[in-house]
C-alpha cells in the first residue's frame, strides 16, 4: 500500500494520504509534507517533542501539521517519522525525528483548511490536505 500520494492542484501543493489507523494516516501526512520540500539534509539527525490537543480530529490534523512544519521553520528541520505515545480524537503526544537540513526545494506557507477530507475508503483510512505554498 502507498502510503501518500500526490494530487494535482493549480497553485498548491495537495496531499492524500492512507493508512489502516489514524496514527498511520497522520504519520503518512507527515512524510509526504516534508518529502515535497525536497530538503538537501545535513547528516546532523534532529528531534523534537510534540504534544496537540483540539476540538475534534480535523483540528487535530491541521494543528499537529502546523505545528511539526512550525519546527521545521524554527529549528531548520525535517521531520519523516512520528512516534506516538498517545494519540485519541482529540489529543495527540509523540516524537518527531528527522534531520537537520541545508536548504529546501520548496517551501510551504501553511496548512489550510480548504477541502480538508478524513474519511474511509476500501477498507482504509484516508486524509486530503491542501498546502499553501
Amino acid at each position: 500500500m502507498e502510503k501518500y500520494k500526490i494530487l494535482e492542484h493549480p497553485a498548491d501543493l495537495k496531499i492524500k494520504a492512507f493508512g489502516q489507523n489514524f496514527e498511520e494516516v497522520f504519520s503518512n501526512l507527515l512524510l509526504g509534507m516534508f518529502k515535497s520540500l525536497r530538503p538537501k539534509l545535513a547528516k546532523e539527525k534532529a528531534e523534537r517533542e510534540i504534544k496537540i490537543e483540539a476540538q475534534d480530529r480535523e483540528s487535530l490534523l491541521v494543528d499537529f501539521l502546523s505545528e511539526a512544519l512550525t519546527f521545521s521553520d524554527v529549528n531548520d528541520e525535517v521531520y519523516f517519522k512520528v512516534k506516538f505515545e498517545k494519540f485519541t480524537d482529540k489529543m495527540l503526544k509523540g516524537k518527531l525525528t528527522g534531520f537537520k537540513v541545508k536548504s529546501l526545494g520548496l517551501e510551504i506557507k501553511a496548512v489550510t483548511w480548504h477541502n480538508l477530507k478524513i474519511e474511509k475508503e476500501n477498507n482504509f483510512l484516508t486524509a486530503t490536505v491542501l498546502f499553501d505554498i
